[in-house]
């Protein structure tokens, strides 16, 4: 595991996102957990990791906002 330091607005974001989701029967997130979501969502989001659906294509978000001249 590497440990990480995070500006206190970001961590005060991340408490947010870990108290919105904290319900039963998951119980309360932790800061790894959170982590983790966050980082898959955002990789996902720019296309550095694969789409649950589309397992075999990663097209990077720069890539797929090119528009040919």
């Amino acid at each position: 595991m590497t440990a990480i330091k995070l500006d206190d607005e970001l961590l005060d974001g991340l408490e947010r996102f870990i108290a919105d989701r904290n319900e039963p029967p998951r119980g309360k997130m932790s800061y790894e957990d959170a982590v983790n979501v966050i980082v898959n969502d955002w990789l996902m989001a720019q296309g550095y990791l694969a789409l649950p659906n589309d397992p075999d294509r990663i097209t990077p978000a720069l890539e797929a906002a090119h528009v040919d001249k």
